[in-house]
């Protein structure tokens, strides 16, 4: 698509784009250079030059995290529950989308309709009713809420996404694999999950950034020490009148080290995701 597009512009339109790239670029390499750089300094050498580079290479703040922060133990922890609730949301979104998109369900105009108005109803709204309700469940406290609290607010946009990726699929094949005497869940295993594939991984890559990145929930309903995940426990870096910035730019690299090197491997599948679902 982008080379269609980048073929039909003349070579004096190309070097706007060109140089507005560079500058989008830019802005998101320099910050990442600039936490880098931090990290790898001690709190004495930056407060002398905060903008400056390392006098010399110091692993120390990485060791400090985890020694003191038991950052393996949270990023193992997080890992844990972002791949349990990716792997829910998407085997009941790749249903729900399936048969929203190709079976005839009775209102399925009104369930997408409900899934976009739940998607715009703010996640700190939720935080009291839910819990309320999982501290009656006895559940507070333990990942299982926490999963299903993942589960509940992430399904509506993946059901949304899935059914408009699905909608893409030739409804001939569809019918095709009907009269050759495939069900259900034959049909949905060798056509539409192979054929929405590239929106499936976009919907999981979205999915466990949303998760791997939440702070709220997290927060509240994991208090045990042990079980915290990253994000909560690289929010508790410093005190209140102490400033750590190295310190704390190795907790933000350790954070964003996962989400680069799944958008860096992903980027071609979400690309293709983005598109089927803008072309519907």
């Amino acid at each position: 698509m982008s080379e269609s597009i980048s073929s039909r512009l003349n070579p004096r339109a190309r070097w706007p784009v060109f140089i507005g790239m560079c500058v989008m670029a830019a802005s998101i390499i320099y910050p990442l250079f600039f936490v880098v750089a931090t990290s790898l300094r001690t709190n004495v050498d930056y407060k002398k030059d905060p903008f400056g580079v390392p006098s010399a290479l110091n692993f120390d703040n990485y060791f400090k995290l985890w020694n003191e922060y038991q950052v393996g133990r949270a990023f193992s922890n997080s890992m844990f529950v972002a791949l349990i609730s990716v792997t829910l949301v998407l085997a009941f979104a790749t249903l729900a989308g399936y048969a929203l998109a190709k079976l005839p369900v009775f209102g399925s105009k009104l369930f997408n309709t409900t899934f976009v108005s739940v998607m715009l109803i703010p996640g700190p709204v939720l935080i009291i009713p839910i819990y309320l309700v999982l501290a009656r469940l006895g559940i507070v406290g333990n990942y299982t809420g926490l999963i299903l609290v993942y589960v509940a607010t992430g399904l509506p946009f993946a059901i949304f996404f899935l059914t408009l990726t699905f909608r893409a699929i030739p409804e001939e094949l569809i019918e095709a694999a009907r009269v050759d005497g495939a069900g259900f869940f034959r049909t949905l295993w060798s056509i539409v999950i192979p054929m929405g594939s590239s929106g499936i991984a976009t919907l999981a890559v979205l999915q466990f950034l949303g998760i791997w990145n939440e702070l709220i929930f997290s927060l509240i309903l994991i208090p045990d020490a042990q079980m915290k995940l990253l994000t909560p426990t690289l929010a508790s870096i410093g005190k209140r009148f102490v400033s750590d910035q190295p310190l704390t730019s190795a907790g933000l690299f350790i954070t964003a080290l996962v989400p680069l090197l799944l958008l860096t491997f992903a980027s071609k599948y979400i690309m293709r995701g983005l598109q089927v679902g803008l072309s519907r």
